[in-house]
Order: C-alpha cells, then structure tokens, then sequence
C-alpha cells in the first residue's frame, strides 16, 4: 500500500545515453555520471516500486531502447504483477525492437514524435529522417492493436505553434491518442533561441505539483527532484540503499517548504502546474488509473494503460 503519493508515479532511468541530438533536449550539458542501470540494482529498485503500487515508466535523458535488458526488465516487473510504460524515440523502433515490445507487453507506450511537419521534425531532430520514423511509427501501431496502449506526444516550438489541432487529428484517424506540449527550459538548462522562447512562458515556481506524486530515479538509483537536473545536485536518497518511507519523508519535507533547487526557480515544465486533489493517494491499479486519466484530460490526452 502506498505511503503517501510520492511514489504514485516514477520515471526509471535505464541509460542517459542517446544517440540522438534533438534541440530541444539538453543532454550535452549531462554533467552527472552516465551509464546504464546494472540488473543488480534494477531488481532492488523495482523490486521497492512494486510492493509500493508505482506505475513504472523507462524514461529519463536518454533512450531506454539503448539499454541491453530493457525488454527483459519490463518483462520482470510485468511477472511480479507491476505495471510499467516505456517512452520510446522512433529511431530506435527498428522492426526488431517492435515486436519484442509487444512480446514483452508493458503497460503502455509513449512515442516521441515532436511534429507530423517534415521540415520541422527535422529541425528539430536532425539525426532521425521524417519518413523512416514515421514508417516505424506506424509498424509499431500495427503491432500494438488490442496488445498495448499507444500514444504520442509532440512539442510546440517557436517554428510550430499553430500545430497542436492538425497533430491531434493526425493520430486520431489512425487511431491514437495524442497531444502537444509546449516546449520548457529544462529546469533552465535548455539553450535554443531558434525554437524555445522562455518569454513566451510562466517561469519559476516555488511549488511544484508535478513532485508531489511523482518521483525520478537515475540508472544508479538515485532519487532527483526531477530529470531536468543534469548535474546531480538535487539528489535526496537512493533507493538502491534507503527505504521508500524514508525517501517520500524526505519529499514529504522539501514539499512543505518552497522548492529552493536553483532549477526550480527556473522551471516552466507545464505538469508543475497539476496540483493533486485533496483526496488520498490511490491504494490499487484502477485507482491509480482512474488519477492518471485525470492527468491525461488535464494535458489533453487519451488513457491508454492496459
């Protein structure tokens, strides 16, 4: 049973390697350590995130796809009863890796297409070539029917800002939730006047409602405020050695208090905004589901966990 909302949602870090340079992610200022998560400490880690009641997510700064286990990881926590979602960059949906996602049947998965504009997709991935990552998408799709939940997201820039209503109809015809986001600063981190304006934006927050039920854990296990910190510094436990209940106490403090990480006062991530309601923390599955579809309609997204 949870011990408070802290651990409602995770993001689990496999690797922040990539192989991609996207403009608008930040990984080349990655100070902290980099590598991928040993099994060792991934059974640790997950073995916590299920007795907890977390839904999983293989996200972070870099492609989980990269990693050599990640199909064998989702389908651990899958056969001890958890629930896991994988975000996933279609340079990495090669035919292979598609049918093993479905062999190994996580929760959910969230594809990274940030627009269904040519010219602006490459833009803003120059290493991803439009029309192979859209065939990949949509083998993928085709893969999935009645197996997966599907979704996709893409990201507002200063190049697209009229996209969002064509995008979401884009997916919709092949039957596929979808929403844009706009783009952030990345905790502040994000440097790119071509197609992020921060003067467009809300920024800073001394609250953030995004870290009140969602937790980030690096490949080494650490516990950071979010994935925005490139550096390590707003680190707060590591679950591969300290407790849960001693870990969501520590949340539970910073949380009463203003965020005072210097990467807070710099945010502009929308989610930071979703504040929870004033209700209990989900003690199952369908409550959990029930929370995170009101997420969803919060940020204009279908439900798509099975």
């Amino acid at each position: 049973m949870p011990c408070d909302w802290s651990f409602v949602s995770v993001d689990m870090e496999l690797t922040n390697q990539c192989s991609s340079e996207c403009l608008m992610c930040p990984r080349n200022s990655i100070s902290r350590s980099k590598g991928f998560m040993q099994e060792d400490k991934f059974k640790i880690v997950s073995e916590k995130l299920i007795k907890e009641g977390s839904l999983i997510t293989f996200s972070g700064m870099g492609d989980p796809l990269l990693h050599p286990k990640v199909f064998d990881y989702i389908y651990y926590i899958r056969r001890r009863g958890g629930d896991v979602g994988i975000v996933a960059n279609p340079a990495s949906l090669s035919v292979n890796n598609s049918q093993k996602l479905m062999e190994v049947r996580p929760n959910s998965v969230t594809l990274s297409f940030p627009s269904i504009k040519k010219n602006v997709f490459e833009k803003l991935c120059p290493n991803i070539n439009f029309n192979e990552a859209l065939k990949r998408v949509k083998q993928l799709i085709g893969l999935a029917q009645g197996k997966v939940g599907v979704r996709m997201t893409g990201i507002i820039t200063e190049i697209n800002r009229d996209e969002p209503d064509e995008y979401v109809r884009f997916w919709k015809e092949l039957g596929i939730p979808s929403n844009m986001i706009v783009c952030h600063g990345r905790g502040g981190n994000l440097k790119a006047p071509d197609i992020y304006n921060p003067d467009h934006i809300e920024n800073g927050s001394d609250k953030c409602g995004l870290f009140h039920f969602h937790t980030f854990i690096t490949w080494e296990g650490e516990a950071l405020a979010c994935c925005h910190d490139l550096t390590g510094a707003t680190m707060f436990g590591n679950l591969v050695n300290d407790d849960v209940f001693a870990i969501a106490e520590r949340k539970q403090e910073i949380s009463r208090n203003s965020m005072t990480f210097p990467i807070c006062r710099q945010c502009d991530e929308p989610l930071r905004q979703f504040f929870l309601p004033n209700v209990p923390p989900p003690i199952n599955r369908k409550g959990r589901i029930r929370f995170f579809r009101d997420i969803n309609k919060h940020m204009g997204f279908g439900s798509c966990q099975k």
